[in-house]
């Protein structure tokens, strides 16, 4: 993973502290946990890979390695520490409430448009499976007129192929139901984060 790619990761501009990546990865790694998408196998799958690669993101900013930037820049946040703007803010200052409510933001944000990048992922493939499941009933119809070995064959070929589609659709209807929720949950998530970081900054 290049710093470039770490940082798109993790939802975060070039250059931003020490802080900001570990409370950006905090955030992030959070909302992304595997828990959070309950029983279903292949969700939690797909959390825990995109796990690996927040994890992957937060070391190769805050412990060097990765590949080379295609910038060929190199990192300009990496002594920084605390606000960014001239020292730590204390643990329970607004500034500091601030800077946190803006990280839960952009990691409910960076979070959000990762899993709806899955749920229409999902709903082409559903699309694709119930187009195939389609056509295969149409062959199983014609095939079923047929007499011999081939029509049975074809028979049998098409009536796997719809049974495989329909199950298919369902296991992905409910896998994109749990997205929309989650991807509910995030935009919930970010609307209070503003707030909180809104009111922050008036203090």
């Amino acid at each position: 993973m290049t710093r470039d790619e770490a940082w798109q990761v993790l939802g975060l501009a070039e250059g931003a502290s020490r802080e900001e990546v570990s409370l950006a990865y905090r955030e992030l790694a959070q909302m992304l946990h595997p828990d959070k998408f309950g029983e279903n196998k292949r969700l939690r799958a797909r959390a825990e890979q995109q796990m690996r690669r927040i994890n992957e993101a937060r070391d190769v900013l805050l412990k060097g390695g990765g590949r080379a930037s295609h910038s060929g820049a190199r990192p300009r946040g990496g002594a920084r520490s605390g606000s960014g703007r001239g020292g730590a803010a204390s643990a329970n200052s607004p500034e500091q409430i601030r800077l946190e409510a803006e990280a839960r933001v952009r990691a409910a944000e960076t979070a959000r448009l990762t899993v709806v990048a899955q749920a229409r992922t999902m709903r082409e493939r559903r699309r694709s499976m119930g187009m195939l499941a389609g056509g295969a009933a149409v062959v199983m119809l014609l095939c079923s007129r047929m007499r011999g070995t081939i029509g049975v064959l074809a028979f049998s070929v098409a009536s796997m192929l719809v049974v495989w589609g329909i199950v298919d659709v369902v296991s992905l209807s409910g896998q994109i139901s749990v997205l929309q929720k989650r991807s509910a949950e995030l935009l919930r998530q970010r609307d209070a984060a503003v707030k909180i970081a809104e009111e922050a900054a008036r203090l």
